[in-house]
């Protein structure tokens, strides 16, 4: 078990060990948690996420705005996957003394583009002294109950359901790659590097097609599938050939596309699993595997009829 999943275990076993009979529907370790709201009867959606200098982000690669901007899409990336719409945000900032006004102009810029993108809010925060610059944010999204009364979560995946994902994978580690070697011609991977776009749209459309299962993929598509199988008690296959890959990407790094693809972070696609969606979604969607049967929770790779061994170095904050 990494680090990271070792204290978020120890933040449930202290924290939340009976979240139902305090009124959540999902507690801690999914994307966001489900909590009862008021008297009119709807649940919300609650998240917070941060970022760090040099541990998310490098300023001589990424413009304040840019910045701001990702501080917001990486929240609602999480919101959007549990089903729910994005309305409100806190945002607190932490700033060393020599921090410009102009900076923190371009800063605040990026983070309300951002929540006007998504028809959100931001209603509060704080600010802090830090010796690098972070920026830690609180979301509360809606659902919207006409035929359904639950959120997607990582624990419904059920045997024969697809695999699918949207956009492409492996974009966002390309662009960080290309930043990484000072190659800023590479605009479309830098481009989704920089600047993700959570697709609200389609998580909106997979929620009201009555999709359980979902998450989003910030930390890598392998570390997701290890998520859902975690969570549902499942084992899956991936077939390696179907991953959306990008022209770019591929032309980019012709030799090592397909680990890209399987590892790389940051890419805040939806993944999901399903039995039937209709054609105008499945148009918009790549469907890469099938869940297998409950209990080893086992991902199987295959290229092309032989089982394929992805050299897997996924993200991880502790190490």
């Amino acid at each position: 078990m990494d680090k990271e999943k070792e204290f978020i275990n120890i933040i449930k076993n202290i924290v939340d060990p009976n979240y139902e009979a305090v009124g959540w529907e999902i507690g801690i370790g999914d994307d966001a948690a489900i909590v009862k709201g008021d008297m009119d009867g709807g649940p919300l959606a609650i998240c917070s996420d941060a970022i760090v200098e040099d541990v998310h982000f490098n300023i001589d690669h990424y413009s304040f705005r840019n910045i701001g901007w990702k501080s917001i899409a990486i929240n609602v990336s999480d919101i959007i996957s549990m089903g729910a719409i994005p309305k409100y945000f806190t945002v607190s900032i932490g700033l060393n003394r020599e921090f410009r006004i102009e900076d923190f102009k371009e800063l605040i810029t990026g983070i309300k583009e951002c929540s006007d993108e998504f028809n959100a809010i931001i209603v509060g925060g704080d600010i802090v002294r830090s010796d690098k610059l972070f920026i830690s944010v609180s979301a509360v999204g809606f659902f919207d109950w006409k035929n359904r009364k639950r959120g997607m979560t990582r624990n419904d995946a059920l045997p024969g359901d697809k695999i699918g994902v949207s956009g492409f994978l492996g974009d966002s580690l390309g662009g960080f790659l290309s930043l990484q070697k000072n190659n800023n011609e590479e605009l479309h991977l830098v481009s989704k590097h920089l600047k993700p776009y959570p697709n609200l749209s389609l998580a909106r459309r997979l929620f009201s097609n009555n999709i359980n299962c979902c998450t989003d993929i910030s930390d890598g598509l392998n570390a997701e599938l290890i998520n859902i199988c975690e969570s549902s008690n499942v084992s899956l296959s991936i077939e390696v050939e179907n991953m959306p890959i990008s022209h770019e990407l591929k032309n980019a790094f012709p030799n090592n596309y397909f680990d890209m693809a399987i590892n790389g972070g940051e890419d805040f696609e939806l993944l999901f699993t399903f039995n039937d969606l209709p054609k105008n979604i499945l148009d918009q969607i790549t469907v890469i595997g099938e869940i297998k049967e409950i209990g080893s929770n086992q991902i199987t790779y295959n290229l092309r009829g032989d089982k394929y061994s992805p050299n897997l170095k996924q993200w991880r904050h502790f190490e």
